[in-house]
């Protein structure tokens, strides 16, 4: 007899957050790895069940192995009451965690201790022999397996994870025979609420690529996949591509990876692939590095049906874009790579950062003001937050510069709304009024600014109204 697997994935509505409902990328890729045994997914965020159902439907369930993929640290509080819940209803089961916050946050992971197991990194050419020795109960040929962490005579033992998805040597195709795909695709089939975007129409994301060569102080890229970018062969996402627009009839196509151009000939190959193939999609890409972006190629992604593009620009001041965040990009380049986005109706959403150790208030300004003349369709401003195994938490110690009572576990550590920085030049408070206020004035100025808002957030003006006050009142932080 097959051993049974479930593989399950967070309610993210629990605890007062919102539900998101899109298909979490490592869902479709662990059941292609597990595909050779009996695995049953239970997502208890897109039926949106409460801890009591989610109990009820464990404990009926046949299980020798429970796996839980997570995301972000963020909702640490929800993995733990899943691992709390699956154990309750199966004590006896192995269970599994992985996922961005073991990968990031493996200490704090494994003082749960319903958790038998953290998997640290990626799952390609890795999970499949530690299920093999699970279910074989071989804990010595555990125990000999990199980015594990696991338990030993009452202690946690955690051995270093040494590889990451570029040493994979073939990608792994998405297998969503296991998934009820409508469910996320349509929206009249979906319960859950969509913190990604807001379009009425039916949408799918996709990752073409993982990992990221550059070293940016704020980002944890590097610990979770490496500083390299390991590319799904073109015709794999055109097959995926193929099955989401003939069989799921999705009309938009969100492209999640941060280096969909890295590899320029490939895109070209798959977006001139998309126009050939009539898709008729529009497509969205969430964030681009703006250095990958020329004529050629934005012409190229308006036909095969682009509207909106998201870059990161984080400062308009030399100095700190390069000396504090180490991101290599030249300021020139912005604004006529706006004006050819303008002039062929891509919407460009950029995003800045303020509020780094060592940046001055007149550095911060200098960088608001060329965000404002660049006159993107909406700039978005955060506040330099530091996130687990990134550079800016490791300085922000060195320097002092960090709130004592600082805890990336705390409720209040929720996205990038929130200033946890002191320095000679700044408070966290200053910082996060003139987010709030300078976000405000930017965006919405203008009649003409507040109609290219409305398009790009998909509100009514009326709607919009009440979002800009919303966000003065409470200065831009995220209520939950």
């Amino acid at each position: 007899m097959k051993s049974r697997i479930l593989l399950l994935v967070p309610n993210y509505s629990w605890f007062g957050k919102r539900a998101w409902n899109t298909l979490p990328f490592s869902i479709p890729i662990l059941a292609s790895i597990l595909k050779s045994y009996d695995l049953e997914i239970i997502d208890a965020n897109i039926h949106n069940y409460s801890e009591e159902e989610l109990f009820d439907i464990l404990y009926e369930k046949d299980a020798d192995i429970i796996l839980i993929s997570v995301i972000s640290y963020d909702y640490n509080k929800i993995y733990h009451k899943m691992t709390e819940i699956a154990k309750q209803a199966k004590p006896n089961c192995t269970l599994l965690m992985g996922g961005v916050y073991v990968t990031t946050c493996i200490e704090h992971v494994m003082q749960d201790i319903n958790i038998d197991i953290g998997m640290m990194g990626h799952a390609e050419e890795r999970l499949q022999p530690l299920i093999e020795a699970i279910i074989r109960k071989d804990s010595a040929a555990i125990e000999q397996m990199e980015g594990i962490a696991f338990r030993k005579s009452d202690k946690v033992i955690i051995n270093p994870l040494l590889s990451n998805v570029a040493d994979v040597k073939e990608m792994v195709k998405p297998d969503y025979s296991k998934t009820d795909i409508k469910k996320y695709v349509n929206k009249e089939d979906s319960i859950a609420t969509n913190f990604i975007n807001e379009s009425k129409k039916h949408f799918a994301n996709i990752l073409t690529s993982y990992g990221c060569p550059y070293n940016c102080i704020f980002c944890a890229s590097r610990s979770i996949s490496g500083r390299k970018v390991v590319v799904r062969p073109a015709d794999d996402v055109l097959e995926e591509l193929d099955y989401l627009v003939k069989e799921c009839n999705i009309e938009l196509l969100n492209i999640m990876d941060d280096n969909i151009l890295f590899d320029k000939e490939r895109a070209k190959y798959i977006f001139n692939e998309i126009i050939y193939r009539k898709y008729d999609i529009e497509i969205r890409i969430d964030n681009v590095a703006i250095w990958h972006l020329d004529e050629e190629i934005i012409r190229l992604l308006k036909k095969a049906g682009c509207t909106r593009m998201g870059i990161s620009i984080e400062s308009g001041c030399e100095r700190v874009l390069h000396k504090i965040i180490r991101k290599p990009l030249k300021l020139e380049i912005v604004k006529p790579i706006r004006e050819l986005c303008r002039e062929v109706n891509i919407l460009l959403q950029a995003n800045f950062i303020i509020g780094f150790p060592g940046e001055t208030w007149n550095e911060i300004r200098e960088s608001l003001k060329f965000a404002e003349e660049c006159d993107f369709d909406l700039t978005s401003i955060h506040i330099a937050t530091p996130l687990p195994k990134t550079d800016l938490y490791d300085y922000a110690i060195e320097t002092k510069t960090l709130d004592v009572n600082f805890s990336f576990f705390d409720d209040t550590h929720f996205g990038m709304g929130v200033g946890y920085i002191t320095t000679d030049e700044f408070t966290p408070k200053e910082l996060e009024i003139l987010r709030a206020f300078e976000w405000d004035r930017i965006n919405f100025s203008t009649s003409e600014k507040r109609e290219r808002a409305c398009r790009i957030l998909e509100l009514t003006q009326e709607e919009l109204k009440d979002f800009r006050k919303q966000t003065r009142i409470n200065c831009g932080h995220y209520i939950r």
